[in-house]
């Protein structure tokens, strides 16, 4: 039912006593002794003066007869309301003609002259002409039709605060108990197709306008008027509003509009609020960059491990038994001394504070923080106001774990498991057959994941001679630290000739004579520990006995790694170049895999040691809804080629950017035979099936070190790319491969074709190599893959 402005102007409304006299006619007869004598002294003073028990159309009237007309209106108000505290009124029947209010009423609604000035007229539920049609239709369908219909119209207005400025919210009640209606035409009959039990099933009901017409009804008496602040249910509601519609609390816009209703919510328009996010991954505690950009306690300046740290510790224990809200009423030196995280806040210009756990099962997730910047603004009884919306931060908490869970899911199926999109299919139909088995009953198993008759291609880019390498990083700090520490001892030994010093001494020398020519990792662990515990020991003890050498003592010590308490220097600049060159040559691998999966799709896996190695699996069963052909098997290899040759020439051009000068070799393995392959649940990665299968990964695990054949010269070298091959046919479709590349100037033209040593259990491997044309640069060069079907 939609009642129009024109359906207003009908309504036939008269102000009146008489309703409300009635019921004191009631109350005379009926009521208990004490309400009888009451009203019934007062019917007998009122019945003197007829005019008011008539409808009233002169406001003179009712000021000729203010004095009875407050008496009536105070037997309305229960001497429990209070004219400063409650909001209340009377009004003439479907208006906002008000003829008494309550003081606090007048004050905040009404003008000096007694007229509504800022009555809150945005309707925040429905049109108050509605809220008129349903009250009109409750009394013509219980006065007339005899039926009981429960329930006052209420409706939510907003307004602004005229003491502090914020949007507060009041529900509005129209009491319709002394409004009487009389019908001015003959009644229809509605039969039971109208019947209605409750006032807002009225709204739904169309036909109420048509069958009786509003004009043909005259509404007689008064309206009660009640107001009721809800500001807190109504910002409540707001802020789960927010939050249950938002993906994230994070969005700089939603955060603006949850900040403002916690302002209304608290009363205080310069409060700013901020959301400190506490992370859980195996029982530890961390703060995630990702959801803490509104955490106020730590700022972008702030983006220090240590200092996450220490605020999540801070926090954990303070509201470790807790779920009480904390209040800093006062930032001052004291305050900041006991508890340090505080600090952060007058630097951002906040004086007075208070923190909120958010909990989820006695788990602390995060901290809401309220901050205002004015010393002991925020009291003790502020914190009552916002306890009802902390379980819905606590929701918004969950829920942006739940997307960071997600997303770190994301990054390990990227990184860490086999499930790729170009294999994810078959991952999902073995889940799906699983879960319909189980639904029916019949007892579940994943079932197996394979790929048959898939053709396999290997490469790597290995470091040369990282071993040795490492070897050497650990021998010069050792050497180093050594030497460091034989300059203290000394020295100490000039002071005082403590006996120790000297076996130390002694001890010094034989251990750097030892490490300057072969280290041997037994000579490694007995050094180590000698530097972490004895010398660590005795220096400690110098510095108390011996104090001239403690600035000595302390420079050495600074120059070791406080974790493992030795000299690192020369291991770190190996380990820096190391993950350097794999980050590079990694990123280089997927960068270039988007486009290798365009060609067709396939399994790809990539593993990082000390360097970095990949397995390509290529046939019909890991795509079977588009053909396969070896076409896209020739335009993979070709791909191979050229991404390791390219890797060499990024490898080379990071040599000015590495701490330690590491060189790599590349190395393919060519295999023209397909083999299937399955996934290994426990090592999360497929491998090859079937025995005859096998022999092509003991191949791969044991060419990376191979000789020439009769020879100590190892087949990879620096600068250069070598092709491992067992059958003559394999050798003539890299040959072809090479020719073009080295037209394209990609490679050299110094191909050498090679036999290889005799390998335990492989037997006849032969080689080709050839150079890597560094000249350059790497990045920008790349060779169409389809080029490849004019090379046959």
């Amino acid at each position: 039912m939609e009642c129009k402005a024109s359906d207003e102007m009908v309504l036939n409304s008269k102000l009146s006593f008489a309703p409300l006299i009635e019921a004191w006619k009631r109350s005379a007869a009926e009521g208990s002794t004490g309400k009888k004598k009451l009203y019934q002294n007062l019917l007998e003073r009122v019945l003197k003066h007829p005019e008011l028990l008539l409808p009233i159309d002169s406001p003179e009237l009712l000021t000729e007869h203010a004095e009875w007309v407050d008496i009536l209106i105070s037997t309305i108000f229960p001497i429990s309301y209070s004219e400063d505290k409650d909001l209340y009124a009377v009004a003439i029947p479907f208006s906002y003609k008000i003829i008494f209010a309550s003081a606090l009423f007048r004050k905040q609604f009404m003008d000096e002259k007694g007229e509504i000035l800022s009555m809150p007229d945005i309707p925040y539920q429905q049109p108050l002409s509605e809220d008129k049609c349903s009250v009109a239709y409750k009394l013509i369908l219980s006065k007339f039709y005899g039926q009981e219909i429960q329930g006052n119209v209420t409706a939510i207005h907003h307004y602004r605060n005229p003491v502090n400025g914020m949007i507060n919210y009041i529900e509005l009640e129209l009491d319709t108990t002394f409004i009487d209606v009389k019908a001015l035409a003959p009644l229809p009959e509605i039969g039971t197709s109208l019947h209605c039990c409750n006032i807002a099933e009225l709204g739904k009901m169309d036909q109420l306008k048509d069958m009786l017409p509003l004009g043909n009804f005259q509404f007689e008496g008064l309206t009660i008027v009640r107001l009721r602040d809800v500001t807190q249910r109504e910002v409540i509601n707001n802020i789960k509003s927010i939050l249950l519609e938002a993906r994230s609390y994070e969005d700089d816009e939603i955060f603006s509009e949850l900040q403002e209703q916690v302002r209304a919510l608290m009363g205080m328009p310069e409060l700013d609020m901020g959301i400190t996010p506490f992370f859980r991954i195996n029982d530890n505690y961390f703060l995630s960059e990702q959801f803490g950009g509104h955490s106020m306690m730590v700022t972008n300046s702030e983006q220090g491990i240590s200092i996450r740290e220490s605020l999540c510790k801070e926090f954990l224990e303070m509201f470790r038994e807790s779920e009480t809200p904390v209040l800093f009423s006062e930032i001052n030196a004291k305050q900041i001394l006991d508890h340090p995280f505080l600090s952060r806040l007058p630097h951002q210009g906040y004086y007075s504070a208070a923190f909120y756990p958010l909990k989820s099962k006695g788990k602390l997730l995060g901290v809401l923080s309220v901050v205002h910047p004015q010393e002991g603004k925020i009291q003790r009884q502020h914190l009552a106001q916002l306890n009802p919306a902390v379980p819905l931060f606590v929701l918004a908490i969950e829920k942006g774990a739940e997307i960071l869970s997600n997303e770190v899911d994301k990054i390990i199926k990227k990184h860490f498991t086999a499930v790729q999109s170009s294999v994810e299919w078959k991952f999902t139909e073995a889940a799906v057959h699983y879960l319909t088995n189980k639904k029916n009953g019949i007892k579940a198993k994943i079932e197996p994941i394979f790929f048959d008759h898939v053709f396999p291609l290997y490469g790597a880019v290995d470091i040369r001679n990282s071993s040795i390498e490492r070897v050497k990083a650990i021998q010069l700090d050792l050497i180093e630290q050594l030497k460091l520490a034989g300059e203290i001892v000394r020295k100490a030994q000039e002071i005082s000739p403590l006996p120790i010093l000297q076996e130390v001494s002694y001890r010094i020398d034989k251990y750097l004579y030892n490490v300057s020519n072969i280290l041997f990792s037994g000579d490694e662990l007995i050094i180590d520990k000698f530097l972490k515990n004895e010398v660590i020991e005795l220096f400690e003890h110098l510095k108390v006995v011996l104090p001239t050498v403690s600035n000595d003592i302390d420079t050495y010590l600074s120059r070791l790694d406080p974790r493992i308490r030795l000299l690192v220097d020369n291991r770190h600049k190996y380990e820096e170049s190391i993950t350097l060159i794999n980050q590079e040559i990694a990123r280089f691998l997927d960068q270039e895999q988007e486009h290798a999966q365009k060609i067709y799709p396939h399994y790809f896996e990539r593993f990082v040691t000390d360097g970095v190695d990949f397995n390509m699996y290529i046939g019909q069963s890991i795509s079977p809804e588009r053909p396969f052909d070896t076409f896209y098997l020739k335009n993979l290899k070709m791909w191979q080629l050229t991404t390791l040759t390219r890797a060499a020439k990024i490898v080379n051009e990071l040599q000015q950017r590495l701490s330690k000068p590491l060189q790599t070799t590349q190395l393919i393995l060519a295999h023209s035979l397909p083999i299937s392959i399955s996934f290994r649940t426990a090592e999360r990665k497929f491998d090859v099936e079937g025995a005859y299968n096998m022999r092509y990964e003991i191949i791969k695990k044991r060419i990376d070190k191979v000789h020439l054949k009769d020879s100590n010269e190892r087949l990879t070298q620096t600068g250069k790319l070598a092709i491992v091959f067992s059958q003559p046919r394999e050798a003539a479709e890299y040959l072809d491969y090479i020719e073009f590349l080295q037209n394209q100037g990609l490679l050299l033209k110094d191909l050498e074709q090679l036999e290889l040593e005799e390998l335990q259990g492989v037997i006849g491997l032969k080689a080709l190599r050839v150079g890597i044309n560094m000249e350059g640069p790497a990045r920008n060069e790349s060779v169409s893959t389809l080029e490849v079907k004019e090379l046959q």
